[in-house]
């Protein structure tokens, strides 16, 4: 006669069964890999990326969650994802966290067409000034550039997305400086671009995740993918 713990355990065997006989008669895929990014990367990279693993592992799903940088990398250090494309955070990673470059950006300063000059320190001195989110990792960059030079700003409006900023700039409400990512290597007819010459910054680009042997197999196919482009 069985004990009460004997049948415990057959039922959740059982149910176990069940549930695997289930996911396979719905031709349940072999494994899923989340994906944090930034929007300029899931404009660029990422997608040639999946569809490289998506031919190799066909059974393969995916998923690409959007957000800041900062919210990204605490997704992957809790292990809520695994792995995310950002910008280099100003600080350093966890231990068991990685890190790989892949795209280094300039920032420039865009300026509407009909707006004269290419002195870029008059122009963020006497036009009205876009500003990058200060509470992206790239914003950041651009308000310890602007301290460091000490410039007299007339800021008008904070944005995060880098879209928006370029149309705002098109339609003439003020200059900005924004990293020239992969998505925009033409800018729109309406603006002009300014290089910084000397004082040229920028803002990297990587990939984060956990070590490799904590990802699954599709993960690390990926991170190669991502890492060979």
């Amino acid at each position: 006669m069985l004990t009460l713990p004997q049948i415990l355990e057959q039922t959740q065997e059982l149910l176990r069964l069940y549930d695997n006989l289930g996911s396979a008669s719905a031709g349940a895929p072999a494994a899923k890999v989340t994906i944090g990014a930034i929007a300029s990367v899931q404009r660029s990279f990422l997608p040639d990326a999946l569809a490289a693993l998506h031919q190799q592992l066909p059974d393969c799903r995916t998923r690409v969650l959007p957000g800041l940088s900062m919210e990204l990398l605490n997704m992957v250090d809790a292990g809520e994802i695994d792995m995310a494309l950002i910008i280099r955070p100003p600080f350093a990673l966890q231990s068991d966290l990685r890190w790989t470059t892949l795209a280094r950006e300039p920032f420039r300063l865009i300026v509407p067409r009909d707006v004269p000059g290419d002195d870029w320190v008059e122009l963020l001195s006497q036009q009205p000034f876009v500003r990058y989110d200060r509470a992206s990792f790239g914003g950041r960059q651009v308000d310890r550039f602007l301290r460091k030079m000490h410039l007299p700003l007339r800021e008008v409006c904070e944005v995060d997305e880098l879209d928006a900023i370029i149309k705002l700039v098109a339609n003439r409400v003020g200059v900005a400086l924004l990293p020239q990512t992969a998505a925009h290597r033409r800018w729109p007819a309406a603006i002009r671009v300014i290089d910084l010459g000397p004082h040229t910054f920028h803002r990297d680009i990587g990939l984060v995740h956990r070590s490799q042997a904590s990802l699954s197999a599709p993960a690390r196919m990926l991170v190669d993918l991502l890492v060979k482009q």
